[in-house]
């Protein structure tokens, strides 16, 4: 995306941050993360810039670990689920992927079936998070708190930062999820509300696109709905270009710096002898909308740096699915308040964001 374009979506106000504290009476009112100084201060920046710098590693196991029974293993689909895109690079497979059930797993066997199933993906640049307790818990609790959802099934991804785990790795994982939730446990797509935030909300969005150009000849198909809370949906312009996050106005405000994306972008990136890049219409979604079945809810911070993307992945998604794309714009608030909303003091306006994201669904479901 051009620099000019990119800034010229910014809203208007965001070049203030007077502007920002203004409709507060009282400033120790607005969150900690959007007060002028506080940018820099570990104890608010749930992704402190260093963590991009030494690049972390987030191992993952298979075992239960703290969330016993709440944690399970979804084997691998049958390998014809695994096709096109999804077999792009021959050293990376699909295999067991882990997850976690909120706020417990369906009973099995039973004859009453759940209500819907958040299926969530969780965010961190594709090189950090896990989907448990610590990583997920809060998205999985507001989502059930402020929603119709029965559970939410938090899948475990391959992360890019450790070895094997570039694109189509969490692809690949993302496929192993939906049909465990659609052959294993019996759940009816239509019953299936796909989720993600940040990065993960891009692997939702490959996941939609994946179904749309696959589904039909592998019998899959699509989830009844879609979230997607700050969607990253162009990781090729934070490959190509990080330091043009730190740049744009809403940096002033939001904790996420350019070279976290950066890392992660480079990381998740495919190997060049697939004949794939970052660019990829399965990875940087801007500039290549498709249809897709499911209806969209897209939410953002009107804070947020990544802002500008957001806005025109929604148009330009709207320009081939009309009405069943919806965009929620949240006043004042930072990228992923679903994620990190308990860290950056804007756990009510991540409960506010889903009780919108539940009427929705409701409205589309009557």
């Amino acid at each position: 995306m051009d620099d000019d374009l990119y800034l010229s979506l910014l809203p208007p106000k965001s070049s203030l941050v007077m502007e920002a504290i203004s409709p507060y009476e009282d400033r120790h009112q607005l969150p900690l993360v959007c007060l002028p100084g506080n940018m820099g201060d570990e104890s608010t920046d749930p992704f402190p810039s260093h963590s991009a710098v030494v690049e972390v590693k987030t191992p993952l196991s298979l075992q239960p670990g703290a969330e016993k029974e709440r944690f399970v293993v979804c084997p691998g689909a049958q390998s014809q689920y695994y096709t096109g895109v999804a077999n792009c690079d021959r050293s990376i497979q699909p295999g067991q992927t882990g997850a976690t059930w909120y706020p417990h797993a369906p009973p099995m066997g039973s004859s009453e079936k759940p209500g819907y199933v958040v299926l969530h993906f969780h965010g961190g640049a594709y090189v950090i998070g896990d989907g448990r307790t610590e990583d997920a818990g809060f998205a999985a609790k507001t989502l059930l708190a402020n929603t119709s959802a029965s559970y939410v099934f938090a899948p475990q991804y391959r992360l890019a930062s450790n070895p094997g785990g570039r694109f189509p790795a969490a692809l690949q994982d993302a496929i192993t999820a939906y049909t465990y939730l659609v052959f294993n446990r019996g759940i009816h797509p239509s019953k299936i509300i796909l989720s993600g935030d940040s990065a993960g909300a891009n692997l939702c969005i490959a996941l939609l696109r994946y179904i749309s150009d696959h589904g039909t000849k592998l019998g899959l198909l699509s989830p009844g709905a879609a979230w997607l809370w700050s969607p990253w949906a162009n990781p090729g312009y934070s490959h190509n270009n990080p330091a043009a996050l730190d740049n744009n106005p809403n940096a002033k405000y939001d904790y996420i710096v350019g070279a976290f994306g950066g890392w992660g972008a480079r990381c998740f990136a495919p190997e060049p002898s697939t004949g794939l890049d970052i660019w990829n219409e399965n990875i940087s979604f801007v500039g290549h909308p498709f249809k897709t079945e499911t209806p969209l809810w897209i939410t953002a911070g009107e804070y947020e740096v990544l802002l500008p993307e957001i806005r025109v992945f929604e148009e330009e998604m709207r320009s081939v699915n009309g009405h069943s794309v919806s965009l929620d714009l949240q006043d004042y608030a930072v990228h992923d308040i679903i994620l990190v909303g308990h860290l950056v003091s804007f756990e009510q306006e991540a409960a506010a964001a889903a009780k919108r994201a539940g009427r929705w669904l409701d409205s589309i479901k009557r």
